[in-house]
């Protein structure tokens, strides 16, 4: 969504939201980032990862494959 002059809200001057606020106590700056990283990781990314594996096993078509033999095709006579 844009404004008048083309610019989202944020850029517009509206103060953004905090990715995160500190309730209590006083972390330094590298706890801070560490968090930061933690929580951004684990929030994951937007685009998928790659093509998911094609695993047909089990799959409702198997059903309507004619049998390939009898039993006894298995069976060794002596």
């Amino acid at each position: 969504m844009s404004n008048e002059t083309g610019q989202s809200p944020n850029e517009a001057g509206a103060p953004a939201q905090p990715f995160l606020t500190v309730v209590k106590g006083n972390p330094s700056d590298e706890d801070l980032a560490a968090l930061v990283v933690v929580l951004s990781a684990a929030a994951g990314s937007a685009a998928p990862s790659g093509p998911g594996t094609n695993d047909r096993w089990g799959a409702p078509t198997d059903l309507h494959r004619p049998t390939w033999g009898m039993p006894t095709s298995y069976v060794h006579g002596h």
